[in-house]
């Protein structure tokens, strides 16, 4: 009989999320044997079976073949360069998980640049309604009026 009171199940998330923080780096180390030449590679191109993931989480017998593949192209000598362009003469450059040149920049700047201008326009919305005058009530004007009229 399994004990369902909130101390042992936060005991046994405690545990599965200690786990899973061993277990999966652990994990797509092995896809890589450890070797960082390798996880460099697989971490530099997208599955083309999905074009989601890099080839260094994706699993799917492409992925497989793909990694394979780099495998055999290291194994025979091949630099990183020439595994490169190997792989974009065939997939062309949506096979690369991060995009060179111009496209790269605007990946890795994007974020940068819409979060300052998110931030500038909050801190002016915020002087303006600090640093806002005002209204001016002019008291002189008003007609007396006994207190039940208004």
């Amino acid at each position: 009989m399994s004990c369902l009171c909130s101390k042992h199940a936060s005991r046994r998330s405690f545990l599965f999320v200690a786990a899973m923080t061993v277990g999966v780096p652990a994990a797509l180390a092995n896809l890589a044997n450890g070797d960082p030449r390798l996880e460099k590679l697989f971490l530099m191109f997208i599955a083309p079976c999905c074009w989601r993931e890099n080839l260094l989480v994706h699993s799917s017998p492409t992925a497989d073949e793909l990694r394979a593949d780099i495998r055999k192209k290291v194994d025979s000598g091949l630099t990183d360069d020439q595994i490169k362009a190997s792989f974009l003469s065939k997939y062309s450059t949506r096979i690369l998980a991060m995009p060179e040149g111009v496209k790269g920049q605007w990946l890795n700047w994007t974020p940068w640049l819409l979060s300052a201008g998110g931030l500038a326009a909050l801190s002016g919305i915020v002087w303006r309604s600090v640093h806002r005058e005002k209204p001016v009530v002019a008291h002189a004007n008003l007609p007396e009026l006994p207190e039940e009229e208004w």
